[in-house]
């Protein structure tokens, strides 16, 4: 199985108020020979705890699977008031 993070930046840097700059997603990669629990599993916890959504689904000719898993980033503005 293999996983990997696509940030926003990574989606389209030229523009930050893109709908596609509003979320990171994560890609689960299933190979022919690996069970689904193992991924079902991986893809419960990902959800549970890294709050994240199952946004598409693929199954390849193979046997292969893809996930795409997606989470909205949270810009959080300072609220200091820093003088030097």
């Amino acid at each position: 199985m293999l996983e990997k993070i696509i940030p926003p930046t990574q989606l389209n840097p030229d523009s930050s108020d893109d709908a596609g700059a509003r979320y990171e997603y994560l890609v689960i990669t299933k190979l022919p020979h690996e069970h689904r629990s193992e991924v079902r599993g991986a893809l419960r916890e990902h959800a549970e705890y890294g709050k994240w959504e199952l946004m598409r689904s693929c199954l390849y000719e193979g046997g292969g699977q893809k996930y795409w898993m997606r989470r909205r980033v949270m810009r959080v503005a300072t609220t200091l008031n820093i003088r030097a």
